[in-house]
């Protein structure tokens, strides 16, 4: 309780009125399910943090039957809310439906650009969703009712882009207050193109509840005041953050590079895998991750995309470029890449020197993630996160084919905000996109 009076106390003093979660929704008409597929009570939603590798067999899909697994342990009258810059995968999408129809309560918000995209074709997630989600909603009271929107461009800035990707279960089995959130939209690509993480924290109200103010701002699709708090040992830091200290430097700025008692060097090791690199703002991250590679810390870098004068400040470090091109051109829907956003700390760092810290997160580096929609989570005091995180730094840089020298422009999408970008473009249309290829192994 006490976690949680905290969280309210530091909503109210800063951004407005925490709305509290409900423990005991009301429960709508349901349908009757197959005993297989019933939702288990005794089901437990792993905490910490999870991994796909889009080159290994079995673990290229890890996170998104993770979320699955949780979806499909939610009973009737449960509540499951979706941020996401692109939803586009059949099947998700048919898992979200199904849960919808055992009388979940299921909400959605997605890039309006990208929604715009797919059209009418119910082969598509967004109309196969929107459509789904309005039958056997009539009779559900209006907080217990599913849909899929999208905003206008961020849903609590003025520019940017709504690029979150989290997922908010009040229970799920014998877990309750889930909060899901990470690098991965949720699509085909994220599971089997791309590397991503994504981290779970479950038990958590206070937590949970800082979240779901979040989302309520969300829904409504107009300006708020940048909004952080904290709650044990997490940090949660929104976007937009405005004059708000850059969630990155937050963690680096505390960092001593030497005296570290838990690493066998005495150095501090930094994990740095953040997909793109750019203007002012990844240079200032690149500056001080050069400055600590000088006092003597222990810093590797992953990537995807970086902008020539960044390589040039991080020259002559341990810096690799994850992007695997399979022909002799970029293709969008066959490379593979990294497209993690965040970074780890072990060692020296928050005055500890014994310290672990994770930043988790949906943001680039670039002024465009400053004012978008995207949320950090900053898990300090956890050591086996932080070396999980560090661990798989490690295997990506091992593998990575690329160094700053031999730099290759990738396939990744522009991520312009403007509505009509994708739809003159047509990006992602229906006959191009690959949902059996890519999912063929998921389902």
């Amino acid at each position: 309780m006490s976690a949680l009076l905290v969280a309210v106390t530091l909503l109210v003093a800063g951004h407005g009125t925490l709305a509290p979660a409900q423990a005991a929704p009301t429960t709508p008409a349901v349908v009757r399910l197959p005993a297989a597929n019933k939702p288990n009570p005794a089901y437990v939603v792993k905490p910490g943090i999870t991994f796909n590798h889009p080159f290994r067999d079995g673990q290229r899909g890890k996170i998104h039957r993770k979320i699955v697994k949780t979806l499909k342990n939610v009973p009737a009258g449960g509540r499951v809310r979706v941020i996401t810059w692109n939803f586009d995968s059949p099947y998700l999408a048919r898992k979200f439906i199904a849960a919808h129809e055992r009388g979940v309560s299921v909400q959605i918000i997605m890039s309006r650009g990208l929604a715009r995209s797919q059209g009418g074709n119910l082969a598509r997630s967004y109309p196969m969703m929107m459509r789904a989600f309005a039958r056997g909603d009539a009779d559900r009271p209006a907080e217990l009712k599913s849909w899929i929107r999208t905003c206008k461009q961020t849903c609590r800035g003025k520019k940017g882009s709504m690029h979150s990707k989290l997922m908010l279960v009040d229970h799920s089995g014998a877990s309750n207050w889930i909060v899901m959130q990470g690098s991965g939209n949720f699509t085909g690509a994220a599971a089997v193109q791309q590397f991503n993480d994504w981290t779970t924290v479950t038990e958590n109200q206070a937590l949970y509840d800082g979240w779901m103010h979040m989302w309520d701002q969300a829904t409504q699709d107009r300006n708020f005041p940048a909004l952080r708090f904290t709650t044990g040992n997490i940090t949660t830091m929104f976007a937009p953050h405005k004059r708000e200290v850059d969630p990155a430097l937050s963690v680096l700025n505390k960092v001593q590079c030497l005296g570290a008692t838990n690493t066998a060097s005495g150095r501090t090791k930094v994990r740095i895998a953040n997909a793109v690199w750019g203007e002012a703002r990844g240079a200032r991250i690149a500056r001080k991750a050069r400055q600590l590679d000088r006092q003597g810390c222990d810093v590797e870098i992953v990537f995807m995309m970086m902008q020539r004068h960044i390589r040039g400040i991080l020259k002559g470090m341990r810096a690799k470029q994850m992007v695997y091109i399979t022909g002799l051109t970029a293709n969008k829907f066959k490379d593979r890449y990294v497209h993690m956003k965040g970074l780890a700390v072990q060692g020296n760092v928050d005055g500890r020197t014994d310290g672990n810290v994770v930043l988790s997160s949906s943001e680039n580096w670039t002024q465009l993630g400053w004012h978008s929609d995207e949320e950090n989570i900053i898990i300090r005091d956890d050591a086996a996160m932080t070396a999980k995180y560090v661990a798989h730094v490690d295997l990506i840089y091992r593998e990575a084919p690329r160094t700053l020298s031999n730099y290759v422009n990738s396939a990744d999408p522009d991520p312009d905000p403007r509505p009509d970008r994708y739809h003159d473009q047509g990006y992602l249309g229906p006959k191009d996109y690959p949902f059996h290829e890519l999912e063929a192994e998921l389902d």
